[in-house]
């Protein structure tokens, strides 16, 4: 009976010694996936049935013509080799989303956006991330319609494609023709001493978030309808909008002229200054801001001026 007992123990030892007790990081393999965050927005919407959908936003203005553009990356150790990635519209996605959502949606048609550069990237060997652009023509879509386009990655030369995050469902919408991203340069004077504005900043419009959707994360309120002429972004320099977050609202007139206030829009920001807007202007044509703006520290009673010039980039 003891001899039993002595070997059954031996058995259940070798048992649990055969049972790794860490994970071996050396057995992970790469995957290659689209690089997005779940988006929370849309679950509400979608409820189980697609849990990655995403959002491309389009700037629409008089050239009719925006960008975007799809990141790939690499979940686990890079790779040592290049590698060129594939990217299709997944129509058979599209009919499987659409029919777990009560048939609302639609599918982007082929004329209204084409591949910028081709349907192929290369992941660099070494490298984590890189890019597929798109190119859309926005007079051909029309945004009151429910319009999603599925892409998906179709091949990665042998790599393992990501089953959750190897497809996603890019949700259509717009943005007013002062969104975009901006090289800012300028100066902020305070206390006698210049501080230097040279940094590129987003300037958003995120109404038709609210339009779609009802909400933004991080947004303390928004507009009901899709606002044609105000945008929000980060004010003055560095210290002002990374150490306080103070944000700001920009408000072009029929003229062209423009009202930066805080931001009363999304209510973004610490809004720790009141803003006081000075004479600032927006130029169709070459696509730039020219802002004057003040505002004084209720701490220590500071003032600065801000004189800035924003000129989109992208």
């Amino acid at each position: 009976m003891k001899t039993c007992f002595v070997l059954g123990l031996f058995a259940l030892s070798a048992c649990l010694k055969e049972r790794p007790t860490t994970t071996d990081f050396n057995t992970v393999r790469p995957v290659i996936e689209q690089l997005n965050s779940n988006n929370y927005l849309d679950e509400a919407v979608n409820g189980s049935a697609n849990r990655y959908a995403y959002f491309m936003q389009l700037r629409v203005d008089s050239t009719y013509t925006a960008s975007d553009s799809v990141s790939i990356d690499i979940a686990g150790p890079l790779i040592a080799r290049d590698v060129t990635v594939a990217l299709g519209v997944d129509t058979a996605a599209f009919n499987a989303f659409n029919a777990a959502n009560g048939g609302v949606y639609v599918l982007l048609p082929a004329a209204a956006y084409a591949w910028t550069r081709g349907n192929t990237t290369v992941l660099k060997a070494g490298r984590g991330t890189a890019a597929c652009y798109l190119t859309f023509r926005t007079d051909r879509i029309d945004f009151n319609q429910p319009y999603v386009l599925p892409i998906a990655i179709t091949d990665a030369q042998g790599q393992t494609i990501s089953g959750n995050y190897g497809t996603t469902i890019y949700t259509i919408i717009p943005g007013n023709q002062y969104m975009g991203l901006y090289q800012s340069v300028g100066s902020r004077v305070a206390g006698g001493r210049v501080y230097t504005i040279d940094d590129v900043k987003a300037v958003f419009d995120l109404s038709a978030f609210f339009v779609v959707q009802g909400a933004f994360p991080t947004a303390l309120t928004g507009p009901a309808v899709l606002d044609p002429n105000q945008v929000v972004a980060n004010a003055a320099d560095q210290t002002i909008y990374l150490s306080i977050g103070q944000q700001m609202d920009l408000t072009v007139g029929a003229d062209n002229s423009v009202l930066v206030t805080n931001d009363y829009l999304y209510g973004f920001g610490k809004q720790t200054y009141t803003i006081v807007g000075g004479a600032s202007a927006w130029d169709p044509v070459k696509h730039v801001f020219a802002l004057h703006y003040g505002f004084t520290d209720p701490y220590s009673g500071d003032s600065s001026v801000v004189t800035e010039v924003m000129t989109r980039i992208r």
